[in-house]
């Protein structure tokens, strides 16, 4: 068997938790679901498995690239409105953070830590650094989309809590870098990971190291205005233990080419023939505004070799007058392409922002030059402009630089515009879901509604689902109560300023 056959067997086994066989029918009265044998190997490849939906949530609402508007739709306008607004965590809980917490618990207990069934995966410690720098990935995300969550009394069904409290975000952020910088201590570089099993880093444990530290300053950028204090002691911290400086440490999911586990936007067009999306009229005029070349890496022309996009937000009615205009390019669309979630070039930028916050002790203007540098790379985009747009030309990377809306100079202000506009240009079909945390944290880029959107200004969260409370209505009703309404409306604690 090869390897990626091998990383497949264990993805589709984890769905049943490796459960131990039955030699006869005395184990008829055991439960399916609560095996005595989970393998904390095939439970990791599948908690690996949704690291994606960040970056391209879902076959037909990838909201996490609409929202900061990289994309629209291009016959069928369903998502695009944002009349879609509920999001479910139900699977988040039950398939990818209950695995990462048995695994856990399993290295924790001497009585299992060296069973057949928890040790052949790896060091302990490695096992348990992993998955919890792997369940702060998820938390981190879902509560950015929502706020108050259930954390602190999540994954307690077996136990007899079946309605956990909601946790205020300011708490789960807290908790989430205390933990985050237990796991990164007890990481083992000597210790092992199982590479077939471990299908995002292949066993790299200093790749997992720069994960953690990358995720730590993610969320402490985002406490630029509610608790810059706390915001500037984390991120020194995390900078202090190194991030993801270098684009063979980004975290990327790693697509198959094999229907069972293909790109999400293969399936969409190829295989299916859909072509539901085309890259948005916003991203594209943007690039061009920026004369950057990114724009030939992203996308490809239409037709008559132009590039032109698709309002996002647009009537039904209106679809009919987009229908000739620029295509994904083709390394997004294979089948076995991957999705990069947490690039070099954003961790590179958010520590470009803190060091102009001056929150580290770092050169900002060089950090800025090797984040845009490794997003240049990432694409293999050469420094020249050679297609008929009446842009100007350049030979180098240096002359995209040079130019003064690239440029970092200016105030504060004007120099943190700057960087995070270059993050929105380089987390295009990468993690909408930080584009989207620094529109509303920065409004940067300003994103004007399309005229079909049942809002006037893009979320500034999403909703909860009726299925994640419904069984939990006293918790989900204070929460609303401490957060505010539950609409489109109402911001997440991090988030303190209007949007223009």
């Amino acid at each position: 068997m090869n390897l990626k056959n091998m990383k497949w067997a264990a993805f589709a086994l984890a769905g049943v938790l490796s459960l131990s066989s039955c030699d006869d029918f005395g184990d008829i009265n055991i439960d399916p679901n609560n095996p005595t044998q989970p393998d904390t190997r095939y439970m990791f490849t599948y908690a690996c498995k949704r690291v994606y939906t960040f970056a391209w949530n879902g076959t037909y609402n990838p909201w996490t690239q609409m929202f900061p508007m990289y994309i629209a739709e291009r016959q069928n306008v369903q998502y695009g409105t944002f009349d879609v607004r509920d999001f479910a965590t139900q699977n988040y809980y039950t398939g990818n953070i209950q695995n990462l917490e048995t695994i856990i618990d399993l290295n924790s207990n001497e009585e299992t830590m060296n069973e057949s069934y928890v040790a052949p995966f790896g060091t302990a410690a490695n096992q348990i650094a992993a998955a919890r720098t792997l369940r702060a990935y998820y938390y981190m995300h879902l509560t950015d989309a929502l706020g108050m969550l259930p954390y602190s009394e999540a994954i307690q069904g077996l136990e007899g809590n079946f309605m956990p409290k909601y946790d205020t975000q300011e708490f789960i952020y807290e908790d989430l870098d205390r933990d985050l910088r237990e796991a990164y201590a007890q990481f083992d570089e000597s210790g092992t990971l199982d590479d077939t099993y471990d299908i995002l880093y292949e066993g790299d444990i200093a790749k997992w190291k720069k994960l953690n530290a990358s995720l730590r300053m993610m969320m402490a950028i985002k406490l630029s205005d509610v608790d810059p204090a706390a915001g500037r002691e984390r991120f020194a911290q995390a900078y202090a233990d190194g991030g993801i400086e270098d684009n063979a440490d980004r975290l990327e999911y790693k697509f198959m080419a094999e229907e069972a586990n293909e790109n999400i936007l293969y399936s969409n067009i190829v295989r299916s023939g859909r072509r539901d999306f085309s890259p948005s009229m916003t991203i594209i005029d943007s690039l061009k505004s920026y004369n950057d070349p990114r724009l030939y890496a992203y996308t490809d022309p239409n037709s008559r070799g132009e590039y032109n996009g698709i309002p996002l937000g647009i009537d039904q009615a209106d679809v009919v007058n987009y229908t000739d205009r620029a295509e994904f390019d083709t390394r997004f669309t294979e089948q076995d392409a991957p999705m990069v979630v947490v690039p070099a070039s954003h961790i590179l930028l958010l520590e470009a922002e803190a060091a102009v916050r001056g929150w580290i002790n770092a050169d900002a203007e060089e950090l800025y030059r090797r984040g845009i540098q490794a997003s240049f790379d990432y694409y293999d985009v050469v420094g020249s402009m050679d297609e008929d747009d009446n842009s100007i030309t350049y030979t180098d990377f240096d002359g995209y630089m040079a130019q003064p809306k690239v440029q970092l100079t200016g105030s504060e202000s004007e120099k943190i515009y700057k960087i995070a506009m270059q993050r929105w240009l380089a987390n295009y079909l990468q993690n909408g879901m930080e584009a989207w945390s620094d529109w509303r944290r920065l409004n940067v880029p300003t994103l004007v509604p399309g005229p079909a959107m049942v809002t006037t200004h893009i979320p500034y969260r999403r909703i909860y689902t009726n299925n994640d409370y419904n069984a939990n209505m006293d918790n989900y009703n204070a929460a609303i109560a401490a957060q505010g309404a539950d609409t489109y409306d109402t911001r997440v604690w991090w988030d303190t300023k209007d949007n223009e």
